[in-house]
C-alpha cells in the first residue's frame, strides 16, 4: 500500500512539472553577476533587433562570432558576414519584423539559451516565388555563447521553416 501511494505521489510531481503553463522560467547555473551580465548583454542585443539597427546588431558579434541557422543546416562564420547572414535572413524581407523572448531562459556558464517569438509581414522573394503582404508569426529558440569581454562568440537558431513556408503560401 505504501509503495501504491508513494507511486502515485511521484507520479502527481512529474506531471505536475510538465504541465503547460503560461509561466516563464530561468534556470541559472552561473554565479549571480556572471547571470546578471549574460542576461543584461542577451536583452541588449534583442534591443538591437528592435530597432532594426544592423550596425547596433554586429557590435555585439565578436570578431570569430559563429551562427548556426537549423533549417539551412549551415554555419557562417567570422563578424562582418555573419552581420550580414543574420539580419538579411531575419530582416531583409520583414521591414515590420518583431522578436521577442516569449518563454523559458536558462543560463549555464556563459550561455544564455532562450524561447522567442518572430513574426511580421513578408515582402519579398523566396527563390522564384514573389511573396506581398504576408504575416507569419512563428516560434523558435536559440542558445548564444558570450565571451569573456561582453562578445557574442556563438549563436544557434532553431526555428519551424515549414510553419513559416506554410504561412508565407509557399507549401501547403
Amino acid at each position: 500500500m505504501k509503495k501504491t501511494i508513494l507511486k502515485v505521489l511521484i507520479i502527481g510531481v512529474i506531471l505536475s512539472s510538465c504541465s503547460n503553463n503560461e509561466t516563464k522560467t530561468t534556470i541559472k547555473t552561473t554565479s549571480t553577476s556572471e547571470t546578471y551580465k549574460i542576461e543584461k548583454i542577451s536583452q541588449d542585443y534583442m534591443e538591437a533587433w528592435e530597432e532594426h539597427n544592423v550596425l547596433k546588431i554586429s557590435s555585439f558579434f565578436a570578431e570569430e562570432v559563429q551562427w548556426y541557422d537549423l533549417p539551412s543546416d549551415r554555419t557562417i562564420k567570422g563578424k562582418s558576414i555573419v552581420a550580414k547572414a543574420i539580419t538579411d535572413a531575419f530582416m531583409g524581407y520583414v521591414p515590420d519584423m518583431y522578436w521577442v523572448k516569449s518563454g523559458d531562459t536558462f543560463i549555464s556558464g556563459n550561455t544564455i539559451t532562450y524561447e522567442w517569438t518572430y513574426d511580421g509581414t513578408f515582402n519579398g522573394s523566396w527563390g522564384d516565388i514573389l511573396i506581398k503582404n504576408k504575416f507569419f508569426s512563428i516560434k523558435g529558440l536559440s542558445t548564444t555563447a558570450i565571451n569573456k569581454e561582453g562578445k557574442i562568440i556563438s549563436q544557434k537558431d532553431y526555428y519551424d521553416l515549414y510553419g513559416f513556408q506554410k504561412q508565407l503560401g509557399i507549401i501547403e
